[in-house]
């Protein structure tokens, strides 16, 4: 790849500055992006603009000055197209002075306002219009411009948006028949894709704005090539290694499962049935295996990890079992009791931080033995008085709760295990490839039969009166609720209704009769464990809670919950909270209280979540709404955060990458190695002929 340096078009300082920004070739140049651009083909009519508008003027420069009033203060007046604007700088420097004189052309681009009844920008982007030698230049004036971001240093090295614009244009004219492409003319035309070269013109000098969206298209298909590579490539490196032990499915386990199916008090749904099937199968690989499981809020995930657990169980091989919590880590740990045919006789153990140190010792050395095969357990099992014998199965439960290093750890204790992660929160399929395409995804989007929905409806405020009073009819009838809120304590910049302040009004004047718990993540884990085993318990009938409640107990005499502000709560969130009721026979309620004034888009959330329970559907609405950025469940790697592709726009062109890679191996050599693949990613790069 040609170096900066060859170009011959940048200063020492310049070469410094833009390598501490990992621009060093006429590749990282090209792929240095716009951020914006200005129409520079129409005036702008400032009649039609309104204060807050945020607006581009290009004009001449009639006042400049400079004033010393507690700070520096340079003001600019420009008059555009008959207008009079002003332009202000605070603390600036002599730079502006030198740069920004009387009979100037300049551009300025920001938010339009009224100050002492003048036009006015605070602090605008700027751009000098007019340099020495650029008469009769077309790529600054009368065209759809790009702004590049531009540092403090590049200003330094007189590096301006207008030079480094120039320097691109002269290196893609020149260096253009270089750019190799991996796909074919053919197959581009019936995509209706621009080429490499193309896209690069278009996206740094496009005809139309119509036309970057057009560029962009392709490096969003190169970026997510990029990544579904480096997936394949993770891929291959695990089926590489040779898995230490061995899973054998044989006709007397197949039996015994079956006769377990049909001692459970209810019917397997045939997602369960499928997922269970597909994971035992993958068992049995050479390799070590990776699977994700996606349940539905009560749609069966634990049974489906028992299941697999006891297939591990039965060649002789140990098991651990994560949980995020103690009181789900002995939830599990029971329902592993109730349902295993052997009951406590199974081998099971269970591992939290509040054991005896005697009794904790035993637990271990049962472990280390290999006599117990099944550990469940919180972070405790990740402690290094922690063995196993032959660890070969490791269950994370809600694994976004778990850190990369958390996990790393456990799955070091055995030497080539395999891993079930499970989360409740449903996630987009197009995530799904994009953050765990380096495992296999199972589904489990069906509920059991006998499961009643939950009605789940919306009131203002205003109606508080009417649901306290349905919340003390339910609780009369032996039924337990919650109340959860978005914050613990008031602030003076919001209205939003907090834990503190409501619990004690609900106390004092509208429940006082009632057994109240408060729950929240300023309390010890102590306190969090106390309040919820008495909430299972029923000693508390109402527990007053923000979204600690979020992650799993089942109480399934819980019937009713109660979201105040439920518009600054995510979809997916809602709906993980929803989850919380609708465990038992009683039909059960999510009471929704909002503002009398939401934001379109909080309408919106919440109008879906009245209309569907349906998980998968409202984290694809909620994906959509607000992006994956704020959608929990996703984890974060470098390679996640992608620069030019947006899967909200671009979701096809993941699956078209995967379609095209497995069609096209050959492709999959072009990129390079493994690591350059990665610094690619990084950088934002998509790698092309030198």
């Amino acid at each position: 790849m040609i170096s900066l340096t060859e170009t011959g078009l940048f200063s020492t300082e310049q070469l410094k500055v833009l390598s501490r920004l990992k621009v060093k070739d006429v590749r990282d140049l090209f792929y240095y992006l716009p951020r914006k651009y200005i129409d520079r083909t129409q005036k702008l009519d400032l009649r039609s603009s309104r204060a807050g508008d945020l607006v581009t003027v290009v004009g001449q420069i009639l006042h400049a000055e400079m004033k010393f009033a507690g700070r520096r203060r340079f003001t600019i007046k420009v008059e555009a197209n008959g207008f009079i604007i002003y332009a202000t700088f605070f603390n600036a420097g002599p730079y502006l002075q030198k740069v920004l004189q009387v009979g100037t052309q300049v551009a300025c681009w920001g938010k339009l306002e009224v100050y002492r009844g003048r036009l006015s920008f605070m602090h605008p982007e700027w751009e000098v219009m007019t340099e020495d030698g650029d008469a009769g230049s077309t790529v600054h004036t009368g065209r759809i411009v790009p702004i590049y971001r531009i540092t403090e240093g590049m200003r330094a090295a007189y590096l301006t948006v207008k030079s480094l614009r120039q320097k691109i244009e002269t290196c893609l004219q020149k260096y253009e028949k270089r750019i190799a492409d991996y796909i074919s003319p053919e197959t581009l035309k019936a995509w209706q894709m621009p080429g490499v070269a193309e896209a690069l013109h278009k996206i740094h000098f496009p005809a139309t704005i119509e036309e970057t969206e057009y560029a962009r298209r392709r490096m969003a298909f190169d970026e997510l090539m990029l990544f579904s590579v480096l997936n394949e490539e993770k891929k291959a490196a695990i089926r590489r290694i040779e898995k230490s032990h061995k899973i054998v499915i044989n006709l007397a386990l197949k039996k015994e499962i079956e006769a377990l199916e049909k001692t459970l008090p209810f019917e397997l749904t045939s997602d369960q049935k499928k997922a269970i099937f597909g994971l035992m199968q993958n068992s049995t690989a050479s390799y070590p295996v990776n699977h994700l499981l996606m349940g539905d809020v009560g749609s069966g995930k634990t049974l489906v990890a028992l299941l697999l657990a006891l297939v591990y169980m039965r060649n002789g091989l140990q098991v651990a079992y994560l949980a995020p919590t103690e009181i789900l880590a002995r939830q599990h740990y029971q329902t592993f009791l109730n349902i295993l045919p052997g009951g406590s006789f199974e081998g099971v153990e269970l591992i939290i931080g509040k054991d005896a140190a005697k009794e904790r010792r035993a637990k271990l050395d049962r472990l280390a033995r290999g006599d117990s095969r099944l550990a469940i357990g919180t972070h405790a099992l990740i402690q290094d008085d922690v063995s196993f014998q032959n660890l070969a199965l490791i269950i994370i439960d809600e694994q976004h709760r778990f850190g990369v290093e958390q996990r790393e750890k456990l799955r070091a204790k055995g030497k080539t295990p395999d891993l079930l992660s499970m989360t409740a929160t449903p996630i987009p399929r197009t995530l799904t490839l994009a953050y765990y395409g380096d495992l296999e995804p199972f589904y489990l989007k069906e509920k059991p039969k006998d499961r009643l929905k939950i009605d789940t409806r919306l009131f203002a405020e205003s109606d508080l009166d009417r649901i306290y009073k349905a919340v003390r009819k339910y609780v009369s009838e032996g039924r337990q609720v919650y109340i959860i809120y978005p914050v613990i304590e008031e602030s003076e910049n919001s209205d939003m209704a907090s834990l503190v302040s409501e619990y004690a009004a609900l106390e004092r004047d509208v429940f006082p009769d009632l057994r109240l718990g408060l729950l929240h993540g300023r309390l010890t884990g102590d306190e969090k464990e106390r309040a919820m085993q008495k909430f299972k318990e029923g000693l508390i009938q109402v527990l007053v809670a923000t979204t600690v409640v979020e992650v799993g107990i089942d109480v399934p005499n819980a019937n009713v919950i109660v979201i105040r502000n439920p518009d600054r709560f995510g979809l997916s969130q809602l709906h993980q909270l929803r989850g919380r009721v609708g465990r038992g026979e009683h039909q059960s309620f999510c009471i929704l209280v909002a503002p009398d004034r939401l934001t379109a888009e909080g309408q919106q959330r919440l109008d879906a979540l009245v209309r569907t329970d349906d998980g998968f559907e409202l984290a694809q609405t909620d994906f959509q709404l607000r992006g994956a950025g704020e959608m929990t469940g996703l984890r974060q790697s470098g390679a996640s955060e992608f620069h030019v592709a947006d899967l909200r726009i671009h979701g096809d062109l993941l699956d078209k990458a995967v379609e095209y890679l497995q069609s096209h191996p050959e492709v999959q050599a072009q990129f390079g190695s493994l690591k350059n693949i990665q610094q690619a990613l990084e950088k934002g790069l998509v790698l092309f002929g030198n």
